[in-house]
């Protein structure tokens, strides 16, 4: 397939690791890659209260992703918002309708368009996954990310008692919020086990941000990976 690459603002700033085992993911399957001009997916002005704002962001999307046989994107948050800015700003428009149905983070191609149910890796680990409340409530993909997880070899995968937890980052909300979205990434923070997991694993950078940043604040040793870069270091699809 020819799939082009959406990098994400985080992505670009913070997570180029991500960006970059997703690529190498995507290759080793045979996929070639494009990388049209990006933007933001607007996201951000949604989360602040100006809906409208969100409009060109999504226009500049649709305009630039148009030819891709599917869109990828290392977050479920990102997606999400393509998704539902597409249909939101562009209802019963065809090519909308197409480009959102083909915009997939990156486990949910891996599983169903891929085909990816228990893939072939190693990577000897202590992990606790945290599940992004858009990869779960806006794309519908709870539980999903951990049977890619499951199949690797020598990662023992933990859970969390409360998986539902919101990790307090969303977006601007921190930076409207800072004290409850501290307060909301300690109580998450704390229901880790006590003898720490090696690694806090999760499908959106924002959400590694903001946990670890608090687990590095706790004294914590445990540290945060994108889920594309452990599939990555584990060999999935080599």
């Amino acid at each position: 397939m020819r799939i082009a690459l959406f990098t994400t603002c985080l992505g670009d700033l913070f997570a180029q690791e991500a960006v970059l085992s997703t690529a190498r993911l995507l290759r080793r399957f045979g996929h070639s890659l494009t990388l049209p001009k990006q933007s933001c997916c607007g996201q951000p002005s949604i989360n602040s209260g100006f809906p409208e704002e969100s409009r060109p962001f999504v226009a500049s999307y649709l305009g630039e992703f148009q030819d891709a046989d599917a869109v990828v994107v290392p977050s479920g948050s990102c997606a999400a918002m393509l998704r539902h800015g597409l249909a939101q700003f562009f209802p019963g428009d065809p090519d909308a309708e197409a480009l959102a149905e083909r915009t997939y983070e990156i486990t949910q191609f891996l599983l169903d368009v891929q085909g990816l149910e228990r893939p072939q890796g190693h990577f000897a680990a202590r992990a606790i996954y945290h599940e992004s409340c858009h990869l779960s409530h806006w794309l519908h993909q709870t539980g999903r990310a951990q049977r890619l997880l499951a199949g690797i070899e020598g990662l023992e995968l933990l859970e969390f008692p409360e998986p539902q937890l919101c990790c307090g980052f969303g977006g601007t909300f921190a930076i409207h919020f800072p004290e409850l979205s501290v307060a909301m990434a300690d109580e998450k923070v704390t229901q880790m086990p006590e003898t720490a997991p090696d690694l806090l694993v999760a499908s959106d950078q924002g959400c590694l941000m903001q946990l670890g940043g608090r687990l590095e604040a706790l004294g914590r040793s445990t540290r945060p990976m994108h889920v594309a870069v452990l599939l990555d270091a584990a060999g999935v699809g080599a």
